[in-house]
């Protein structure tokens, strides 16, 4: 028996049809969406919150903002959100600077400088080679009082640092005062790019200790290590000084290959990343054959740490100072298209005998705490308290 169906009846069907079909298509898109990307919504919830909050901000705020700022801290504080303290966000402009300066060298009028903000002085700890600052004949000590109309004394060193900035080639005026005369003069320095002193060495005043000063561990540091080591052997050292304090820290590759002038054969450092991939670096049989020491403190930071250890557990060397703070984790940099990066820690290190220093840091065999009012680059070394006892546990 044939059954009628009535063309009413007939075009709900058809439109039940299309929409099943719509809803089939769409799971299957989804799914595929889901094969391909598996993190796509998430993605797509987090675009759509900000996309939410530019619009809200667009329709109803009465100020002016600046869009890509807002974009570059929204993505600061992802990352801030992560945890980690050593993880951070580069604009394209910071990170541009940051390979410059990782790379050994440095854009400026080719100083170093280093603030007392108990005396509030601006002062040179080193003066780059090939800057103005080398042929005006600057000195270490030397004070910065100010640059392009900012002061020191009334503007603060943020600043009268900040005041220095400009474009490669112009010059900036600078005014110093020579601390070996008290003479004030402005003098003109170009901005361009120098290398940038990383490591630095002297004979202490008893004529056999070499003192090497690392100030940071980025590329091009290693060789300096090992010229300065070289020079003060040459000069006759019978012990040596490695004064880490304050050292940020630096790259994987450049403390490993420091450590390999001075360890005997084995193994220097472990990484282990998050899917347990190991890369192991080792040294080979040359070694520097003379006690040693290394000055560490809270400032003494990842590499500079690392460095401490490994000598520390080879028995190369006593370490003195203070509690070093417990950076375990290497740092990767992941640029992102628009030219800004992601520096994110991605491996944990080991040391020689599998610690880790995450939390933990480096203990000093000696401990020591500066005397007040020290000064890490101008207390002389006779009141160098942490650096005595160096000396002391060295026998000298």
């Amino acid at each position: 028996m044939s059954k009628n169906v009535s063309r009413g009846t007939a075009a709900a069907l058809c439109a039940l049809t299309a929409v099943t079909a719509v809803a089939v298509s769409y799971i299957g898109m989804e799914r595929r969406l889901e094969a391909l990307l598996p993190d796509y919504k998430t993605d797509a919830a987090i675009y759509g919150k900000i996309g939410e909050i530019r619009r809200t901000v667009d329709a109803y705020y009465v100020g002016q903002y600046d869009q890509q700022e807002a974009v570059d801290d929204a993505a600061a504080g992802f990352v801030v959100g992560v945890g980690d303290r050593w993880s951070s966000y580069m604009s394209a402009e910071e990170y541009q600077a940051y390979k410059l300066s990782f790379s050994g060298q440095s854009f400026g009028i080719g100083l170093y400088t280093a603030y007392d903000a108990d005396q509030n002085e601006l002062r040179i700890v080193e003066v780059f080679p090939g800057s103005d600052g080398e042929a005006l004949g600057l000195q270490k000590g030397d004070f910065i009082l100010g640059a392009e109309g900012k002061t020191v004394e009334k503007d603060g060193y943020s600043d009268t640092i900040a005041a220095v900035a400009g474009e490669e080639g112009t010059k900036a005026s600078v005014t110093i005062q020579r601390a070996a005369t008290g003479e004030v003069e402005t003098v003109e320095m170009e901005r361009k790019t120098t290398d940038t002193i990383m490591a630095a060495g002297h004979m202490l005043k008893d004529g056999q200790t070499g003192f090497v000063r690392i100030y940071n561990f980025r590329r091009g540091s290693e060789k300096q290590v090992r010229e300065q080591v070289k020079k003060l052997t040459a000069e006759g050292a019978k012990r040596l000084i490695f004064d880490v304090r304050n050292n940020p820290g630096g790259s994987v590759d450049s403390v490993c290959d420091a450590l390999d002038a001075l360890l005997p054969e084995g193994k220097i450092m472990t990484l282990r990343t998050k899917a347990g991939k190991e890369t192991v670096y080792e040294s080979d049989k040359n070694e520097v054959d003379l006690p040693m020491a290394v000055l560490v403190n809270a400032d003494s930071i990842s590499a500079a740490e690392f460095f401490a250890a490994a000598l520390q557990e080879y028995g190369k060397a006593v370490v003195v100072g203070e509690q070093t703070i417990g950076k375990g984790y290497s740092q990767q940099n992941y640029e992102l298209s628009d030219g800004s990066a992601l520096h994110l820690s991605d491996q944990e290190y080991f040391t020689p005998n599998g610690k880790s220093l995450i939390g933990t840091g480096v203990t000093p065999d000696v401990q020591s705490s500066p005397a007040e009012g020290f000064n890490l680059y101008f207390t002389p070394q006779e009141d160098d308290v942490q650096l005595q006892a160096a000396l002391a546990a060295l026998g000298a």
